[in-house]
């Protein structure tokens, strides 16, 4: 029950703060969501909600918790990242698959 309270008063807050917030508040919600998805990479949110994320990544931008080069900075990292998956990804599909070989109870038939 308590965790509702306090759940409903982090949303509130997080409310009052976007309404209350400056001209860059359309470019900070582009952010958080980049930020979003930056956590959601992270082995300790993987299990989270995305709405979660989202919520969480707002009040951290929004608060200042979490400042803009940092989340330029996460998303260079996450981009480097996704290079390399894609190339790792790509070297696979060049590779000629292996011919397999017959069984011997192939060839005693």
């Amino acid at each position: 029950m308590t965790t509702h309270t306090k759940t409903e008063n982090q949303q509130d807050d997080l409310e009052k703060l976007i309404s209350d917030y400056g001209p860059s508040k359309y470019n900070d919600i582009v952010r958080a969501m980049q930020w979003a998805r930056h956590l959601r990479r992270q082995e300790e949110f993987r299990n989270v909600p995305m709405a979660e994320l989202i919520d969480r990544a707002l009040f951290d931008i929004v608060s200042g918790k979490v400042k803009v080069e940092e989340i330029e900075e996460a998303i260079k990292k996450d981009l480097a990242l996704m290079e390399r998956l894609d190339a790792k990804r790509s070297d696979e599909t060049r590779r000629p698959r292996a011919v397999k070989e017959e069984s011997p109870a192939k060839e005693a038939a």
